[in-house]
């Protein structure tokens, strides 16, 4: 039972990333399939990165966690500068964009925001490697549950940025877009203190 709670909590704990870039990035309309692609990256990339993490062991990763989150960082602030960019854009153009829909994000755009914030399960990934050197029938709950919650927060995160805009996109919707941008600047800097 030690185990259930701790496997969960460590999904959880990891998922937040990813709920965090879903709710930054939900504020544009979004059809379920397109949900779901980006919850799916999500969990994918969470998942494959803590596979690495335990698999690849601590000398590959070692070298690679000196500059892992410089590149969540680029990442990241990339596309929070591209929303931003996208935001003033739409100031611009205000007048001309009334009845045209918003499409989503790009697949490219989802899949650096999923690889970006996997990373910190890479870490994590080494940790449980050395942790579960005795218990490996414990590694695929543990991939599953942080594949699981990232999958799922994303869900949740777009749902909740979907209601959000939904009450206050007709009027904010520029706004919400340049404070979705700000929060994913702020997640590339959290990622510089990894």
């Amino acid at each position: 039972m030690t185990h259930f709670f701790e496997i969960m909590l460590i999904g959880l704990i990891l998922g937040a990333d990813s709920f965090s870039a879903a709710l930054a990035m939900g504020s544009k309309s979004f059809s379920r399939k397109e949900a779901l692609r980006f919850a799916f990256l999500s969990g994918l990339g969470e998942g494959i990165a803590a596979s690495f993490g335990i698999f690849a062991g601590s000398e590959i990763i070692t070298k690679f966690s000196k500059i892992d989150h410089w590149i969540a960082f680029l990442l990241l602030a990339g596309v929070s500068l591209h929303m931003a960019f996208e935001a003033f854009e739409e100031i611009k153009n205000r007048n001309k964009q009334e009845d045209k829909k918003e499409d989503f994000h790009s697949f490219g755009k989802i899949l650096l925001v999923s690889l970006a914030t996997s990373l910190d399960a890479l870490g994590v990934g080494i940790g449980l490697g050395v942790k579960l050197e005795k218990t490996p029938e414990l590694i695929a709950p543990y991939i599953t549950s942080i594949a699981f919650w990232a999958f799922f927060l994303t869900i949740v995160g777009l749902n909740l940025a979907k209601v959000i805009s939904k009450k206050f996109g007709e009027k904010f919707g520029a706004k919400i877009l340049l404070a979705s941008a700000a929060i994913l600047l702020v997640m590339a800097f959290e990622m510089l203190k990894i």
